[in-house]
């Protein structure tokens, strides 16, 4: 009888541990946790969470077509990467990295990241990064592109680019600490340009006094040449 009696309440205590565990496994298979790395320009967090509350993806993700999910989310454009999955604990994970804007288009009131993806801003925020101003002509992102990545990568110039535009063929940089423009030209040679600027800002930086300029060419092979007031 004794035998019987604490068999009994083995299977009891068996039953109820495989119950907690089943309802522990589908509280985690509800739950849904995002890691978000942000860059401070988007909420994208906030966006992903309503979206996937929505039936056509929640379904989705009932079915675990995580692949599917991934596709309607990165219609997103301010999203670089995006990853669904479930843990080790059943749990469903949703890693979301945004877009890094390297400028702003003012005409569009858009930004541009490096890839040259341009997306909507949706906020009166002031950017601390440079703006392109004008119309940006269809294929021409590219050579801002690679005229900003040069000055950003540089370690005197960095963070100093305020404005970039094209007139013409030529590009024109706005430098902060310089009240003139910059006729920069195209995007080819560009250290040797950066370093000419570079020492005619020494220069200007160490002489105060000199007189004042209205440009600044550097369309010329190996030389600089400052157009007076």
């Amino acid at each position: 009888m004794t035998s019987l009696i604490k068999m009994f309440v083995l299977i009891i205590l068996l039953s109820s541990s495989a119950l907690i565990s089943l309802l522990t496994d589908h509280n985690n298979y509800l739950d849904i946790k995002i890691n978000y790395l942000s860059t401070g320009y988007f909420d994208n967090k906030k966006i992903v969470d309503d979206l996937i509350r929505n039936k056509e993806i929640s379904d989705l993700i009932n079915l675990n077509d995580f692949q599917k999910v991934e596709k309607e989310l990165e219609k997103i454009k301010s999203i670089k990467s995006i990853d669904v999955y479930r843990n080790n604990y059943l749990q469903l994970e949703i890693d979301i990295k945004d877009r890094e804007p390297i400028a702003f288009i003012r005409e569009l009131n858009s930004y541009m990241d490096s890839s040259g993806v341009i997306i909507k801003k949706h906020n009166s925020s002031i950017d601390n990064i440079p703006e392109i101003k004008g119309i940006l002509p269809d294929g021409e992102e590219f050579k801002f592109l690679k005229v900003i990545a040069a000055l950003e990568n540089d370690d005197f110039f960095e963070s100093k680019l305020k404005s970039i535009s094209l007139k013409g063929d030529d590009i024109y940089l706005n430098i902060k600490g310089f009240d003139f423009d910059i006729r920069f030209g195209n995007e080819f040679q560009l250290k040797n340009k950066l370093n000419m600027l570079k020492g005619f800002y020494l220069y200007q930086f160490n002489n105060s006094s000199n007189k004042k300029y209205k440009q600044v060419d550097l369309v010329y092979s190996n030389r600089l040449i400052a157009i007076k007031n």
